[in-house]
């Protein structure tokens, strides 16, 4: 056999191997969504349009009994879809606060959406969120139901777009009262080597495959604990079989304009700004009622960072920390005030009630 001919069979046989890791790849992926997947019934489900031309979604859980309390929108954060906040139908904050007789819109930003394009998700950062999904998202509930007002409930990023969007892009009387799960007020590096796509970020700003490595991996994330997910959640406070399902139907992508933001901020001052500006000092000028509710293990939206933003709240407000030196059964992680054992108890309840209360 020639040299050619050797040369030809080793790069036929490295691009079969290729080939079958690729197909194996997508067969495990595949198996394990399908598998651990858990599916979850809407009212309502619609796609709004934005003025730059992209969309974000909308998913209503209709109030059982009528109701003069305003229809409550709810934000996911960063990586996540609207299922972030409706896990299952037996561990979720909006089913939980439908079943008390509200009306519940799920909003999914359009960056927790799976079927961005390259063209949208080279337009996808903090600001177009803040400047567009936010402020459409409230006028389309707004006009659905009649109603004038809306209550907010923002988790991690989902919080932050409302301390940029409030009073600025988003009128203030368009919303009645705020609840602030884990939304930090000033963001840190919790990750190593995110200095480095900070500096990649003045020249490159990928996708960060998050869905793709969390379906790789779901079915193994309740027997091997990572330091990752130590990031994200207290591995000690989550139901049996809850994060499977988690990680296949809520995780999504980041954006690539939209994770240059978080670490450039991160390595720079900690300072979130929406169009240079930063966003907590005029917070002072928000007179709504406001619930914030930090988590004492909480890496990503820590107590302090939280308490910034708290601080800066001009209305109303009240501050919950849910640790164990407070009362609570568990040091609350990022995730987990969302998916814990006992966050119906613990967490939604304070915030159904919360929410109840007039004017």
């Amino acid at each position: 056999m020639t040299d050619g001919a050797c040369a030809c069979g080793s790069w036929l046989a490295s691009l079969g191997a290729l080939a079958f890791l690729v197909l194996a790849t997508w067969a495990h992926l595949a198996f394990w969504r399908r598998k651990l997947s858990t599916p979850v019934r809407y009212d309502e489900t619609h796609r709004v349009p934005l003025p730059d031309g992209s969309w974000c979604e909308l998913r209503r859980l209709k109030s059982p009994t009528p109701t003069t309390l305003p229809p409550v929108v709810m934000v996911h954060g960063i990586a996540i879809n609207h299922r972030n906040i409706d896990a299952r139908e037996d561990v979720s904050l909006a089913r939980d606060v439908q079943a008390t007789g509200r009306d519940v819109w799920l909003l999914t930003l359009r960056s927790g959406r799976w079927d961005l394009t390259a063209k949208e998700k080279a337009q996808v950062d903090f600001a177009a969120l803040a400047r567009h999904d936010i402020p459409q998202a409230v006028a389309f509930v707004r006009e659905r139901t009649g109603a004038a007002q809306v209550d907010y409930v923002g988790f991690s990023m989902g919080g932050m777009l409302l301390y940029a969007s409030i009073g600025r892009t988003l009128p203030l009387e368009q919303v009645r009262r705020v609840v602030i799960i884990g939304s930090p007020g000033f963001v840190g590096a919790v990750l190593p080597g995110t200095h480095v796509a900070a500096w990649l970020g003045q020249y490159w700003k990928p996708t960060t495959p998050s869905r793709f490595f969390a379906g790789l991996f779901a079915f193994v994330s309740e027997i091997i604990v990572t330091p990752i997910q130590r990031v994200f959640l207290n591995p000690t406070n989550n139901k049996p079989g809850l994060l499977h399902t988690f990680l296949v139907d809520a995780t999504s992508d980041i954006p690539g304009p939209l994770g240059v933001n978080m670490v450039q901020w991160a390595h720079q001052d900690g300072v979130i700004r929406l169009d240079g500006e930063p966003i907590l000092p005029r917070l002072k000028e928000i007179p709504q009622p406001a619930l914030f509710l930090a988590g004492g293990a909480d890496k990503l939206g820590t107590p302090k960072s939280l308490r910034a933003a708290f601080e800066a709240w001009g209305g109303p407000k009240k501050f919950l920390l849910l640790a164990k030196k407070e009362g609570y059964s568990a040091d609350y992680g990022h995730m987990d005030m969302i998916t814990g054992p006992n966050a119906s108890a613990e967490v939604f309840a304070p915030i159904i009630v919360f929410l109840a209360e007039t004017p």
